[in-house]
């Protein structure tokens, strides 16, 4: 009796292991970036850089103008090693209130794997600190500390964006709004 039970937990946990694998192994879907409404007098790189230059404005980003700036530049400025069967083809944000996630597509031999991850920022003194809340390898959602799997992709990215994450944390203050990104470079009366 202690064998059949032994057999039938085994054939369980292998049964789940094997229904995790296959969710997230399927990708989570992208949604279209959306064509310009009207063109940008500037990109958002620069945007960044003048306002955190003037200090004496807010202004707004929507979520479509991130996603096709990071559309402009990810394939110029990111490379792989592995060129032949992976590489980093997409990231796109979608931004809501109070939290971002982050979406990383992968093309693996010709199949599309993703990674999401849910982000939230705050302000403390002078830092920015930006938190993972959670995310998720294709379908499978994961934990904040599972999560850990996807750093150095992160790293990679982050380093991409380096002149995009440097102005942005010049900013007095950041908010993620529903499809746009709030932000401040005016100066604070403290």
């Amino acid at each position: 009796m202690k064998r059949l039970l032994f057999n039938l937990l085994r054939l369980l946990l292998l049964s789940a292991l094997g229904g995790a694998a296959w969710v997230a192994h399927r990708a989570e879907t992208l949604p279209e970036l959306p064509a310009a409404a009207k063109p940008r007098e500037q990109d958002v790189l620069e945007e960044l850089r003048l306002a955190a230059i003037k200090r004496a404005t807010a202004f707004e980003i929507s979520e479509a103008d991130i996603n096709r700036h990071l559309a402009a530049v990810m394939p110029t400025r990111i490379g792989s090693r592995a060129e032949g069967w992976f590489r980093l083809q997409d990231t796109r944000v979608e931004l809501e209130e109070g939290r971002a996630h982050v979406v990383i597509v992968w093309d693996v031999r010709g199949l599309r794997r993703t990674a999401s991850i849910d982000l939230s920022i705050r302000r403390e003194a002078e830092n920015y600190h930006v938190e993972v809340l959670h995310g998720a390898i294709g379908h499978l959602r994961l934990p904040r500390g599972m999560m850990r799997v996807l750093d150095p992709t992160l790293r990679v990215i982050t380093d991409a964006l380096d002149a995009e994450i440097k102005a942005l944390f010049q900013m007095t203050q950041i908010t993620f709004g529903k499809d746009k990104l709030l932000l401040d470079s005016r100066f604070t009366s403290a």
